[in-house]
């Protein structure tokens, strides 16, 4: 088949004046009417569509079209054509497009859909449609963006025209930032999409972190050489939630300070909901446990003195085993009766069943792909693990600047959902804000949208959201796309999109640009994964 497109341009005056009167006229129409309500409706309906074309024509700018078009159909026999026009009218009418066969305007409509530019008079009264310039653009062919970054990593193919994306995160020319939201319900295929992307960006050596609730990435660490960190009551892999690492200051100055406000973060996801005056509190015993280890808010308290006979060294930062750990901490809450509850509520991770959280770090990150294991931990503890390797990874990307980095949360919801509390929101969204000047990337994955969006209103939800130039949702449930549809600016047809993605596809913005995608790859890569 053939099908041609004709616009037709109204003058923006005199059709304003026309929709004024008109709308005048329907108006005392409907006023006065005394006819039937099937009349009162239709004339309703009329009227609302006049005052709408009108105000996006005087506020929106926008100018109003005639459109035409016209399908020409082709078989080798008459029996052929009959069944080609039946599925032809059978997909447009199910798409809500309304059909009309061309009875003895065929020669007209054959002119029509020639290169001759000829629009007769006889059919143009039967197809004109009203159409405004936001509708009319979306007739246009190969209408869909086409993003190939040339430094680009692979994403998957624009289903609407078939073109490879090729996507360079790290292209501060092109992007503001390299962060990236996945969304999509379970089996959707955002954890194949996720372990897609860490393969193809560790061909390009960039370092990797990917904190891992579901032991979900643990095949393709194997098959990339990477190295899994557990953490858990059966694990030997301990990490000190006390520890002030070189790298976490980039000023080198307040150490103690930035280390507290963490510290409460950490703390407030274990006493749950506490008061100004309770942090107060609490914020005095930490100062007082890192005193008793000689660190104070003197940052040169935080460096050894060495000395080899009478010549004096360059002093050396402190390590894990100068600092305090949790069973410190407890000590200094069972000398005041005031911080009982603390104590009890520490209980657990000092000689209960989280015991492990009670020791001095004892990992070295040297690989360019780290995977944090904490599945053992539990559903109920999946939050104080996440957040412990998170500061962690945090402060080795702050390390050097001249290497590309991203790390990746997957259940990003646990750190900046209900379940967590603002001190630790804050930090999640002071990464995603700030990682770009680190040439890094956050990655944040889930597919719980509603508890992304259920902390203070939403507000740190919708600010990684904001704050990230490429988002990918995969199929989702209503309730989810309409909850996404407040905080982004998905069209209607965006949204029935959305609903009826198959498994491997998505619907991504790449910076200004809506493409629906097909994720792709090699028979090698799916193996590897």
């Amino acid at each position: 088949m053939n099908i041609s497109i004709f616009y037709e341009k109204k003058d923006k005056y005199k059709t304003i004046r026309d929709l004024t009167y008109h709308i005048g006229n329907v108006g005392v129409d409907i006023k006065n009417s005394k006819q039937n309500t099937q009349d009162i409706d239709i004339a309703q309906f009329t009227y609302d569509d006049a005052r709408y074309i009108r105000k996006e024509m005087q506020i929106n700018n926008e100018d109003l079209y005639f459109l035409y078009i016209y399908i020409n159909a082709f078989a080798e026999n008459p029996k052929e054509l009959e069944a080609i026009i039946n599925n032809i009218e059978g997909i447009l009418q199910s798409n809500g497009i309304q059909t009309r066969r061309a009875n003895f305007r065929q020669e007209q409509l054959f002119f029509a859909c020639l290169p001759f530019m000829q629009n007769d008079y006889d059919i143009k009264n039967a197809a004109k449609r009203n159409i405004l310039t936001s509708g009319l653009v979306s007739t246009y062919p190969f209408f869909s963006s086409t993003i190939f970054d040339e430094e680009g990593i692979f994403l998957g193919n624009n289903t609407y025209n078939n073109s490879l994306i090729f996507v360079d995160k790290f292209n501060r020319d092109k992007y503001k930032n390299g962060n990236m939201c996945i969304f999509g319900s379970s089996g959707a295929g955002k954890s194949f999409f996720t372990k897609l992307q860490i393969l193809r960006n560790w061909l390009f050596d960039i370092e990797q972190y990917v904190i891992d609730p579901e032991r979900e990435y643990q095949k393709i660490c194997e098959n990339l050489n990477g190295t899994i960190f557990k953490i858990g009551p059966a694990s030997e892999t301990y990490i000190n939630i006390f520890d002030i690492r070189e790298e976490s200051n980039e000023e080198n100055k307040g150490y103690l300070a930035t280390k507290i406000q963490k510290l409460l973060g950490f703390f407030g996801l274990i006493f749950g909901e506490i008061t100004e005056e309770e942090k107060a509190i609490i914020e005095q015993k930490l100062v007082q446990t890192y005193k008793r280890k000689n660190i104070t808010f003197n940052d040169d308290s935080l460096y050894k003195k060495i000395e080899k006979g009478k010549i004096q060294i360059k002093p050396i930062f402190k390590k894990s085993k100068d600092m305090p750990i949790l069973q410190d901490f407890f000590d200094v809450l069972s000398e005041d009766p005031k911080t009982e509850k603390y104590r009890l509520r520490l209980m657990p991770f000092i000689k209960g069943s989280l015991s492990f959280f009670n020791n001095y770090t004892n990992i070295e990150i040297n690989n360019k792909l780290i995977i944090a294991d904490i599945y053992e931990l539990g559903e109920e503890n999946l939050k104080y693990g996440m957040y412990i390797f998170t500061e962690l990874f945090w402060d080795k990307i702050k390390k050097d600047r001249t290497i590309k980095k991203s790390i990746y949360l997957d259940e990003i919801w646990r750190l900046i959902g209900i379940t967590s509390n603002k001190e630790v929101a804050s930090f999640i969204y002071k990464i995603f804000k700030t990682i770009r000047k680190y040439s890094g990337s956050s990655v944040a994955i889930t597919q719980d949208v509603s508890d992304l969006f259920s902390l203070e209103n939403g507000i740190y939800g919708k600010s990684i959201l904001n704050n990230s130039c490429i988002k990918a949702f995969f199929s989702l449930e209503e309730e989810n796309i309409n909850l996404l549809s407040e905080v982004t600016n998905l069209s209607e047809k965006e949204k029935i999109e959305i609903r009826s993605l198959k498994k491997g596809e998505c619907m991504m913005f790449i910076d200004h640009n809506h493409i629906l995608v097909k994720i792709n790859c090699s028979e090698e890569e799916k193996n590897l994964i």
